[in-house]
């Protein structure tokens, strides 16, 4: 057995590992005489190679009609890495190193005994047809872009402490929503989604027929973007402003002009005089936290506002 092992974190052969020898080539497909077998419609019967020479870990896509791609990216052939997330199909597999693998040693040297485990995993995950997976597994942002690249369709469903969708049309994200916040805007639920490291996901099909009031129009690398980097500066917004139970007030006497604000700061202010928290501000602001939280951030510290 070599350095390199293939674990399934996603798809009909989800848990499933797959030891790799020290050197030689082995073609993945759907083919039954394939090494790598992927028993399923969107895997090519010859789809692609993986060669391994020394530390070295080549994958080449051969052709196939779906493609293959390496941490979100279509490759022709790349040069693989502990830690790569590759997408065949409906399988999201990591490279591991081989001192990870769980099945037993005795397994891992016979090629057959490491086909009938697979074979008994995707037929107990024979119901599970979706593509599933943990995000402590795949982050949130990596698997957006695993759909993008791959203009997958469907309902990206998050399950665990936190409950929300993600809509997708041909790998863009079109409506976001947070379960028990479905008064959020759909970029707001967004921003919130990507900071979001525990939970399960799964996609679904989804209602060729259902429509939005509103509808994200950004493609799904922009939004990324700037989710990312909105959620980076969130926590250093947090720590310059009050508790979140905190009220606000006109600042007595105000010294700027209000005329020097935009739209967008008078109606934070607004939204100040209305609720009675800096917290009930950020809930009831259709902009993201870190937009409404900015604003909080420059009304204090120019004396538009104080506590109150």
């Amino acid at each position: 057995m070599g350095q390199y092992a293939l674990l399934f974190i996603s798809g009909k052969y989800k848990t499933a590992e797959f030891p790799l020898p020290g050197e030689g080539e082995l073609l993945v497909g759907r083919s039954a005489d394939l090494d790598l077998v992927l028993s399923e419609e969107m895997v090519s019967r010859k789809h692609a190679k993986m060669t391994i020479l020394g530390s070295s870990f080549t994958l080449t896509d051969l052709g196939s009609t779906n493609g293959t791609y390496v941490n979100g990216e279509k490759i022709r052939r790349h040069e693989l890495s502990v830690g790569d997330r590759v997408l065949l199909g409906t399988s999201i597999i990591r490279v591991i190193d081989a001192d990870e693998m769980t099945i037993d040693e005795s397994i891992r040297e016979d090629a057959d005994a490491v086909r009938r485990v697979m074979h008994e995993i995707s037929e107990k995950n024979a119901e599970s047809i979706t593509m599933t997976g943990s995000l402590s597994e795949v982050p949130l942002p990596d698997l957006l872009q695993l759909f993008a690249s791959n203009r997958r369709s469907g309902v990206l469903g998050i399950t665990g402490d936190k409950n929300g969708k993600l809509f997708l049309n041909e790998g863009q994200v079109e409506f976001a929503l947070i379960e028990g916040q479905e008064s959020l805007a759909p970029y707001k639920a967004f921003c919130r989604m990507i900071g979001w490291n525990v939970g399960d996901f799964s996609l679904e099909d989804r209602d060729e027929n259902e429509t939005f009031s509103e509808v994200l129009s950004e493609p799904t690398e922009n939004l990324l973007m700037e989710a990312t980097r909105q959620g980076d500066e969130l926590q250093s917004l947090l720590d310059a402003l009050p508790a979140q139970d905190t009220a606000l007030t006109w600042a007595v006497p105000m010294m700027p002009k209000l005329s020097s604000l935009s739209k967008e700061q008078l109606d934070t202010i607004q939204l100040v005089l209305n609720s009675d928290s800096i917290g009930e501000v950020v809930e009831d602001s259709p902009r993201t936290d870190h937009s409404v939280l900015s604003d909080l951030q420059f009304l204090l510290r120019q004396g538009y506002l104080e506590e109150e």
